[in-house]
């Protein structure tokens, strides 16, 4: 093995699939609402998985590009499209919906001075159709 091989080894150990994991797994990939640790662990805490538990494995989805994480009123919410796109945040009740971007916009909007754009960060405030 090469040194180069050993040295990602160390560096990224293997994950295990627990069944934790799992749970928390099907609950984000199943959810449109972009939901906080804390609103997982809710849906969860029948099953005897702690809030920690909760928290690590979020942490490591994200480190491993299998969710993203949205800020939101200084909470961490979790989105589990991963893909460009924009945000639509309610301002009265806090919802939070992908918006698809053009697939020209990211070079529609590179700024002069930048050769590439590697994230996009755009979120649209406003009232959704229920708090009208």
């Amino acid at each position: 093995m090469s040194p180069d091989r050993n040295t990602e080894k160390a560096s990224k150990p293997a994950r295990r699939n627990t069944w934790q994991k799992q749970a928390i797994v099907e609950n984000v990939m199943a959810r449109h609402d972009h939901p906080t640790a804390q609103k997982i662990h809710n849906d969860l805490s029948a099953l005897g998985i702690g809030i920690a538990t909760v928290y690590r494995n979020l942490a490591t989805m994200a480190e491993d590009g299998l969710i993203s994480t949205v800020e939101h009123d200084g909470e961490v919410r979790y989105d589990r499209n991963v893909g460009p796109h924009a945000h639509a945040v309610c301002n009265v009740c806090d919802g939070i919906w992908d918006v698809p971007l053009p697939n020209n916009l990211p070079s529609a909007l590179t700024p002069k001075g930048l050769a590439t754009v590697d994230e996009i960060d755009l979120t649209f405030r406003g009232r959704c159709p229920t708090c009208v």
